[in-house]
């Protein structure tokens, strides 16, 4: 970057670049970003370090690692970071908000389809190929995650925990919050407590049992909860947005009962037909509980608690980055993530395998993603075309 354009904003580098620019390029970036979270890290690479110079590898590095210490899908905490740098609070707002726009749009489109064909025989068909494959994809995912975390006994008995905690409907936030004391406590670096000044995230829960009697209507207690649900969910999704699964899971399907099992699964399929992060299944849920405003209010809860983190972690990162006790936290959390996961995993493998044909496409999915890599979105369509041709619906 030529330096002579380049000023600093609370330590993050900054080049002059129109704001127009910006928006435009992370809106084609969320238009053609599938390939999941790694793919979309390259291509976000590609085009703001190699092609536009807009930052460097350092800076990007800067940003991918806080990216990964976040709640939130990776991809969203990049292009916040990135927007960040080039034009302040303003440009992370609008930075999210282009990457975002193109599989919001596309998202509200599939919903609506499914809402208004879902019941057809021939959707029935579609989707009945289709379940089994994203079994396997949220087995592959589960196997990829739990083999970088967990990697020692200590990760292994939080994994187990957390999958024992859900089993029998313990919440999801005491679940998070007391992995993570776990792991601070299995560390050996607890006693710092005593001595060191420390973060603290304090929840913020919305007393919705009380709104109708304060006269609010039934859309607007909706709503609200709506928003609640999706910002504890948001503020919990430590481990990308196949992380999210089993907490949307387990607040839509199992606690609330705004989605049936199936209708959960056929929503995490649509998901994977989109270009953005997998998180985006809370536009779908959304749309399903409210429609339109439901959709808007839900993709704003999920996203938003990983963005106002990151605005205040961007000033004072370079203490807070590599404290212990904020490490240790991690270290029982992203075991936890593993355990609920497998949970998930179980939970859409039992509803969506029905037999022989459609156990065989679920392990033939999980065996391509770990030995080829092929992006989701090709196992979808190949698992919808199966589900014409084969009698497994």
């Amino acid at each position: 970057m030529a330096s002579s354009d380049e000023t600093k904003r609370d330590g993050v580098p900054q080049i002059k670049v129109p704001l127009w620019k910006m928006v435009l390029t992370f809106v084609k970036l969320g238009t053609i970003g599938f390939g999941g979270g790694v793919g979309m890290l390259a291509l976000i690479r590609q085009t703001v370090v190699k092609q536009k110079r807009w930052v460097d590898d350092k800076q990007f590095g800067v940003g991918v690692a806080m990216g990964q210490m976040l709640p939130g899908p990776f991809v969203s905490n990049y292009a916040e970071y990135i927007g960040y740098g080039l034009h302040g609070l303003r440009g992370m707002v609008l930075a999210l908000t282009a990457i975002l726009l193109p599989s919001f749009v596309m998202m509200c489109v599939l919903s609506f389809l499914y809402g208004r064909y879902g019941d057809l025989p021939i959707a029935e068909r579609l989707f009945a190929g289709i379940q089994p494959v994203v079994a396997g994809i949220l087995a592959w995912a589960t196997y990829d995650i739990s083999r970088i975390h967990i990697v020692n006994w200590r990760a292994g008995i939080i994994a187990l925990l957390a999958f024992i905690a859900l089993f029998f409907k313990v919440d999801v936030l005491l679940v998070v919050l007391g992995c993570g004391v776990l792991g601070i406590l299995f560390s050996g670096s607890w006693y710092s407590l005593i001595r060191a000044r420390t973060l603290s995230f304090v929840p913020y829960i919305l007393p919705f049992a009380m709104m109708r009697k304060l006269g609010f209507s039934h859309f607007m207690c909706r709503a609200l909860e709506l928003g609640g649900v999706f910002l504890k969910i948001g503020a919990l999704i430590f481990g990308g947005g196949f992380a999210a699964i089993p907490f949307i899971q387990r607040e839509v399907v199992d606690i609330r009962h705004w989605l049936t099992a199936k209708e959960f699964i056929d929503g995490v399929a649509l998901g994977q037909m989109t270009p953005g992060p997998v998180a985006i299944t809370a536009t779908y849920v959304g749309w399903k509980v409210a429609g339109l405003p439901g959709a808007i209010i839900s993709t704003i809860a999920v996203f938003l608690p990983s963005l106002l983190m990151l605005w205040g972690l961007i000033h004072v990162y370079q203490k807070i980055g590599e404290h212990r006790l904020v490490k240790d936290f991690l270290s029982g959390v992203m075991p936890a993530v593993c355990g609920m996961l497998l949970l998930a995993t179980i939970f859409i493998g039992r509803n969506a395998i029905a037999g022989p044909a459609t156990a065989i496409m679920a392990i033939l999915s999980l065996a391509m993603l770990i030995r080829f890599r092929i992006d989701p979105v090709w196992l979808v369509l190949g698992g919808a075309l199966l589900g014409l041709v084969l009698p497994i619906a």
